[in-house]
């Protein structure tokens, strides 16, 4: 689905009320869902004597409460009742090979048998797994591994200030590049602003600039406006649009976008945390021909295994990034840490690319991807109801009630966004009752997907539009 027809159904559907549940049905939905997962409920009241609010996971489903698993396989889970599910969230999206591959857990047992899991010192899987990232992302030249998404694009900022000597970021309305300070702003809802950036002071988002997506003019003025006021360093996005593709861009954006950043002596940005490689082994980048000046990478890096993430670049620009304390004269941005890069981080990166460069992986992956959005189409317009998926590679994207396009022409819209937000947490509670885990539509698929798979999600979801009023 092109990026103009995203938009336009997007804002009609926006532009229609949004449907409720029954509530007769939805209780009795909801009254076997309980009775099912008693154990989960036993552990919520336990966590929250121990956790903040008892979650830390931002992916779990929480209505009525998060349920908490017991383990996972391929495409399924299984929560501590015995309850199977099919799981499309995928931890938000590292889980690229499925649950618990078994070649990528073999490799890593025979690692950690013979070898080592952690040592601190250099190690040649950093070298292989570096290798292997150079190999199938063509602008990527240099890689420095971090803990996570959001440190790899905390880490791009400090490397784009050092190497340019200046202070702003750009930032497209409605992106999200994790929750560092500076990036705390204006995210999924274009022009939302400052709404969920409580606890961050307004000297550090005042260094981060606000584009509309697709605006090329708008890019062009940031740039001017604010080169007498420290000046723009980079300009971050997420390559296929705002929150992986909610927001897209229009293609050629990207291309013209560049030519403006570097006229203006800025660095270009792709945020491929969620985009490398269920994009394909190149990314969006590589999907697109487009190369950026500097890549983060997280998530499906390493196939679920933990400390994921990695800002690359060019050569260039990534000299700057040095684990040494000294300056020496040259750009110097400091970005280190314990844990990236260990032996167990690199080694599940450069293994996951290796389960991935098999013949027919990926490409069954995309199928079993376009054979679910053609499908849930399919049950959406044979009930008129003005629903619609359409993916990204691996990604998917399934509108229902889309909050992000409701216009934000001020504070009394908030209530519209907020409740359909609340709606899509209901819908996707039915759907999680009828055996199928959805993070509100903003789903994944794993290789270990089949068309099967995909024929009880189109069941959950027919349960939920019967389930609506």
């Amino acid at each position: 689905m092109k990026y103009q027809e995203i938009l336009d159904r997007t804002r009609a559907l926006a532009a229609r009320p949004a449907r409720k549940l029954d509530s007769r049905k939805s209780a009795a939905v909801m009254k076997g869902f309980t009775e099912r997962t008693t154990g989960s409920a036993r552990l919520f009241q336990q966590a929250g004597k121990v956790l903040p609010r008892g979650i830390e996971h931002a992916w779990t489903p929480s209505v009525p409460y998060p349920l908490f698993m017991n383990h996972g396989k391929g495409s399924r889970v299984w929560d501590v009742d015995g309850n199977e599910y099919v799981d499309y969230i995928l931890a938000g999206g590292p889980l690229i090979l499925g649950h618990n591959h078994e070649g990528l857990r073999k490799s890593m047992m025979e690692l950690i048998n013979t070898r080592t899991n952690f040592h601190g010192f250099s190690d040649e899987m950093e070298i292989k797994a570096a290798e292997k990232i150079i190999h199938h992302f063509p602008a990527i030249e240099r890689v420095r591994f971090t803990c996570s998404g959001t440190e790899a694009n905390a880490a791009a900022a400090r490397i784009a200030r050092s190497f340019t000597r200046r202070k702003k970021i750009i930032k497209f309305l409605a992106g999200y590049h994790g929750w560092s300070d500076q990036f705390m702003t204006d995210m999924e809802v274009p022009g939302s602003g400052r709404f969920v950036s409580q606890g961050i002071p307004d000297e550090i988002l005042d260094l981060t600039v606000l584009v509309p997506p697709n605006d090329l003019d708008a890019l062009e003025r940031a740039f001017v406006e604010h080169s007498s006021l420290g000046g723009v360093a980079a300009v971050f996005c997420e390559p296929v649009g705002g929150e992986s593709g909610l927001v897209p861009f229009a293609d050629g954006f990207h291309a013209a976008a560049i030519e403006i950043a570097h006229r203006h002596g800025a660095v270009y940005v792709f945020d491929e945390v969620v985009t490398g490689l269920r994009m394909g082994l190149g990314g969006a980048q590589a999907a697109l021909g487009v190369k950026p000046d500097l890549t983060t990478l997280g998530k499906a890096l390493m196939g679920g295994w933990p400390s994921c993430g990695a800002v690359c670049g060019s050569a260039e620009v990534m000299e700057t990034a040095t684990v040494g304390v000294i300056p020496d004269g040259r750009p110097f941005a400091y970005i280190a840490g314990t844990l990236p890069g260990n032996t167990l981080s690199a080694a599940a990166a450069y293994y996951t690319i290796l389960e991935l460069e098999k013949p027919g992986v990926l490409d069954r992956m995309f199928v079993v991807t376009s054979d679910l959005v053609d499908k849930l189409n399919g049950l959406f317009a044979a009930h008129g109801c003005g629903f619609f998926a359409y993916s990204f590679g691996g990604i998917v994207r399934i509108e229902m009630t889309a909050p992000h396009g409701v216009p934000l022409t001020g504070p009394e819209a908030f209530p519209e966004i907020i409740s359909r937000r609340g709606l899509l947490e209901e819908y996707s509670a039915i759907v999680h009752a009828h055996g199928v885990f959805t993070r509100n539509g903003r789903d994944m698929v794993s290789c270990a997907h089949t068309t099967k798979d995909n024929d009880r999600a189109v069941k959950a979801f027919s349960a939920l539009l019967d389930t609506l009023e």
